[in-house]
């Protein structure tokens, strides 16, 4: 009976060491969850980060995406200073304020414990207003008029903010904080008599245009040279014509680049996996039907030089596989 019940214990251990040798060779590898920021319902990048993340998500089996809504750039800054977003896009202005401790990020300490992963696309931010309004045809006009910036906490709000103050009208306009969404219904309904919007084509602006006719708040020359003055990370573009319906001429206006950013933590295989799938032409066609701002997503690494953020090591790695040249400047510290 001794030796049977010794028998017996051996034969109990070895099931049970098999079992669980077959559980766990069956067991699929963990998805890593990643929270990526976007912006606010009506917004393009609420848009556009809802059906990246949700390819990313589909395209990546280790890789479990999920869109979060927030309040744009400087929200999209400030949640991952606060480590509740893993990977999010920004303006290149709002990126180096919260770098340096400047700017939007005033008196607050720098956060540095970020990286770039790619760009994006070259954003227009303009001024809209509907062509009935005779008395509004440039940005001075906009004096004693009510003008929507943007969300508060928004790179857009910011960007809105930035360019009026530039030209000398922000003191004189009747300023109001609300989404884009809420702002081109404002403007479509009269309760307001212009609106910022970030991106060309705005979707926001695109619902007003299907329903009214409007027209662009082109900055002049002379406002041009004051606003790049001021603000050095903006740069003069042109919104080509026919980008809405009822403006079929180009109309100048202020652009900067949109970057894809995340934190230093986040592994290097998953940011490696995400920029394989963002960055493979042959989902350029899909990613361009989800937004067309996605069509223009890449390296942007001539960009980046001017800029103080590195990359990611993950993207290093991965520009490096595919014979992409990283200069010197882009290199993380921990990578030297």
């Amino acid at each position: 009976m001794k030796g049977w019940g010794k028998k017996a214990l051996i034969l109990a251990l070895v099931l049970v060491v098999g079992t669980a040798m077959v559980f766990a060779q069956g067991q699929k590898p963990k998805r890593e969850f990643i929270r990526f920021g976007g912006g606010s319902p009506g917004g393009t990048w609420f848009a556009t980060v809802g059906g990246f993340s949700e390819f990313l998500d589909t395209k990546g089996p280790n890789l479990n995406v999920t869109a979060i809504a927030t309040g744009g750039s400087e929200d999209n800054n400030r949640q991952a200073k606060l480590g509740e977003l893993d990977t999010w896009l920004t303006h290149s202005l709002t990126a180096y304020d919260l770098w340096t401790g400047t700017g939007e990020f005033e008196g607050e300490s720098p956060y540095q414990d970020f990286r770039l992963l790619s760009g994006v696309y070259e954003n227009h931010h303009h001024f809209v207003t509907l062509a009935s309004k005779g008395d509004i045809n440039g940005l001075a006009d906009l004096a004693g008029k009510s003008v929507v910036m943007g969300n508060v906490g928004s790179g857009g709000a910011i960007n809105s903010e930035n360019i009026l103050k530039a030209v000398g009208v922000f003191d004189k306009v009747d300023v109001v904080y609300m989404g884009w969404d809420d702002g081109g219904r404002a403007l479509q309904d009269g309760q307001i008599d212009a609106t910022g919007a970030s991106s060309a084509p705005a979707e926001a602006i695109t619902t007003v245009d299907a329903q009214k006719k409007i027209k662009l708040l082109a900055p002049t020359d002379a406002e041009f040279k004051k606003i790049i003055e001021m603000f050095p990370s903006y740069a003069k573009s042109v919104i080509p014509g026919g980008t809405y319906s009822s403006v079929p001429e180009d109309s100048n206006a202020v652009s900067f680049i949109v970057y894809w950013a995340a934190q230093k933590d986040l592994s290097d295989d998953v940011v490696y996996e995400m920029l394989d799938i963002a960055l493979n032409p042959a989902n350029l066609r899909a990613l361009s039907n989800i937004h067309i701002n996605l069509a223009t997503i890449g390296p942007y690494l001539d960009q980046m030089v001017t800029f103080p953020v590195p990359l990611h090591p993950g993207a290093v790695k991965y520009y490096r596989d595919h014979g992409i040249t990283v200069p010197d400047i882009l290199i993380p510290p921990e990578m030297k």
